[in-house]
């Protein structure tokens, strides 16, 4: 069931399509992109990406202090196109375009039209033959105004601790991959955030869901992304418990 909050957790909403490369790379690419979209998107920045852990694609730029996700170890240069008010980016690696909104987020009927303006216009410069994986990632910051909480009284995914410990945790972090069958690998993350001067518990629910399987072509990732933002809004609401729902005040 699909649900809409008047104050929705999302600080950072992403897309991340890696390409089955047309041509090769080149570097004037991005420069060819940005004067596509510099109308909507003025503002460029270049990025250095450091790349280590257990990880499925590139890392993302995420302030969110969880695990990155690819085996391997790698620095790569990524031009980055900013809105005027640097709450949406465009990103432009080798094969990998990443959609950006940071908050406040507004709605799926906002962000998917993005991420369509985005591969439309990579799409014209870099001309890939198809997609190799998509990456929907919602990342969710649950603040609840209490000193102590149960963690089960608002985040179903949390960890069991067994009855001979102390039953109080101080820090946690939990991850999962669920496979959906063919239509690919569900990462859950959740855990707790610690921060300096920080009054009341904050949680983090981070929800990201990769396509798996061949190369698809370029004109199927509108179900692609309709069948990914579904599993991770259905994802979402298994997650959160009514209590949840009275912080982020759901629109009846």
């Amino acid at each position: 069931m699909h649900r809409n909050y008047q104050n929705p957790p999302v600080v950072e909403a992403l897309c991340e399509l890696s390409f089955e490369p047309g041509q090769p790379w080149d570097g004037t690419l991005p420069g060819l992109v940005y004067n596509e979209i510099k109308d909507r998107f003025p503002k460029k920045r270049q990025q250095a990406v450091f790349q280590f852990g257990i990880q499925i694609g590139a890392q993302d730029p995420s302030s969110v202090p969880l695990s990155p996700r690819s085996a391997s170890q790698d620095t790569f240069s990524r031009l980055q196109f900013l809105s005027e008010d640097e709450k949406t980016l465009i990103q432009i690696a080798p094969d990998l375009l990443t959609v950006n909104k940071l908050k406040p987020y507004s709605s799926w009927n906002d962000l998917k039209p993005l991420i369509s303006y985005a591969i439309e216009n990579y799409s014209k410069a870099a001309k890939p033959k198809a997609i190799r994986r998509i990456g929907l990632r919602y990342i969710n910051r649950i603040e609840i105004p209490l000193a102590e909480v149960s963690i089960q009284d608002y985040l179903l995914a949390s960890p069991k601790i067994p009855d001979p410990l102390p039953q109080r945790i101080n820090v946690w972090v939990q991850r999962s991959e669920i496979p959906f069958d063919d239509a690919g690998m569900l990462i859950l993350q959740t855990g707790s955030i610690r921060e300096q001067g920080q009054n009341g518990v904050v949680f983090l629910l981070d929800l990201d869901f990769v396509t798996v399987g061949e190369p698809f072509p370029i004109e199927a990732v509108e179900g692609k992304l309709e069948i990914a933002h579904k599993n991770v809004g259905d994802a979402f609401e298994a997650c959160i418990t009514d209590m949840t729902r009275k912080l982020f005040k759901e629109i009846v």
